[in-house]
């Protein structure tokens, strides 16, 4: 393939329609400008991009460009997908399907695509999803000591890179991958506890490990009120919001505001009569944080379910919440059926979606659109041979590009 000589100037890519076409062979060929080449290269499937490197080391130039990767991420993000993961045999298997905006009725069929698997036990933890990009934990032994080694995959790329060990004596360790939208930086930070015989099990070690410096070393952090995360958090605008339980098990009594550029924790004081416990679900209410619930006892969605509380934060100095209360539609028990269902999240468009925690032969996901007051149930199809299989829903899943190395 030839092109012309390489320029630095951030204007124009090195290539010509010769380059594209091989078949005016000029030399003083006009080049492309690079908005058309950028246009064209956009409408590609994610899969397709990573062909494309392949033909040669101009092609795998321009597709690795920053300005490029980054585009390709901001019009993924215009489509958001469903991420699912399933566990089977030792091994976690990724495929996204379309996040139905408006469904109706109609949308009853979705077939997933397969995109790769990686190694996952019963010692291996999800703890995060942020950007198109999945953190895993892992334990292992080595010489006689447990570690927690860390692991962040690009499922648009099928690339799995793994990040240092967390430096701890201790046995529990919990994590969760966050991002910091104005530096632009990845951070992962970790907990780490030690059981007691007196149920008491506080956070003794907070670590956080940023990535896209030079050298990838843990270091400490503190927090003024040592707690014990109790569930998988969301990431609004830069901060981390999860659930978590201070001194002994007796419920979540608080939740924790992480703010991922300070590395300051805040916390942030129930409502009256605000009922958290594991089957709630943090979601982003249009930029804020909401909780979301049923009206069952231990907070799991059936078809008996009559409604769906929503708190929204309103000051999180003030500790000031709102409360919205969703009585269900008649339809409700009929489309749910016999399914025990849990809320993943809410979509940009205000769809509540639900789903199982384990697939059965038909998998479904569900969206209650709380204005409309409707529920509409689409089948995620092929999905038979994981049946009984523990499977992790994800929204707004987007498709980056950006091959991972250390300095993300």
């Amino acid at each position: 393939m030839k092109t012309r000589r390489h320029h630095d100037s951030e204007d124009a890519l090195t290539i010509s329609r010769q380059s594209l076409t091989s078949i005016d062979r000029r030399e003083n060929s006009e080049p492309i400008p690079t908005d058309l080449i950028f246009e064209i290269l956009l409408r590609l499937p994610a899969k397709s991009i990573a062909r494309c490197r392949c033909v040669s080391k101009l092609w795998s130039s321009i597709l690795l460009r920053h300005d490029f990767t980054e585009l390709f991420l901001t019009r993924s993000s215009t489509l958001p997908q469903l991420l699912f993961s399933f566990e089977k045999t030792g091994e976690l298997f990724f495929f996204t399907s379309p996040q139905i905006q408006n469904p109706d009725e109609n949308s009853s069929l979705v077939s997933p695509s397969y995109y790769f698997k990686v190694p996952f036990d019963r010692t291996s933890q999800i703890c995060g999803h942020v950007r198109g990009l999945l953190c895993l934990t892992h334990l292992r032994v080595l010489k006689g000591r447990k570690e927690t080694v860390p692991m962040i995959c690009n499922t648009s790329t099928g690339q799995a890179l793994p990040l240092p060990k967390v430096k701890t004596r201790r046995v529990k360790v919990r994590s969760f991958l966050v991002y910091d939208p104005i530096e632009k930086l990845f951070k992962l930070l970790s907990m780490t506890w030690q059981c007691y015989g007196n149920g008491e099990k506080n956070c003794e070690e907070y670590q956080i490990l940023t990535l896209g410096t030079q050298t990838l070393s843990w270091r400490m952090i503190d927090c003024c009120l040592p707690h014990h995360p109790a569930h998988d958090g969301i990431c609004i605008d830069g901060c981390l919001y999860y659930q978590a339980m201070v001194g002994r098990l007796s419920g979540i009594s608080t939740i924790v505001c992480f703010d991922v550029r300070s590395e300051k924790f805040r916390f942030v004081r129930k409502a009256r009569g605000m009922l958290l416990y594991g089957q709630s679900a943090l979601v982003n209410y249009e930029g804020r944080l909401g909780a979301i619930q049923s009206d069952e006892l231990h907070g799991i969605i059936t078809g008996q379910t009559r409604s769906l509380e929503l708190w929204v934060l309103v000051d999180a100095e003030k500790h000031e919440w709102s409360r919205h209360v969703y009585a269900l539609p008649p339809m409700w028990n009929n489309v749910v059926a016999e399914a025990e269902l849990h809320i993943f999240g809410r979509t940009g468009t205000n769809e509540i979606v639900l789903s199982r925690r384990y697939s059965s032969y038909t998998f479904y996901v569900f969206y209650y659109n709380p204005e409309r007051n409707t529920i509409i149930r689409v089948e995620i199809q092929g999905m038979d041979e994981f049946k009984g299989r523990r499977v992790h829903t994800f929204l707004d899943h987007v498709e980056d590009v950006k091959l991972l190395h250390y300095n993300l």
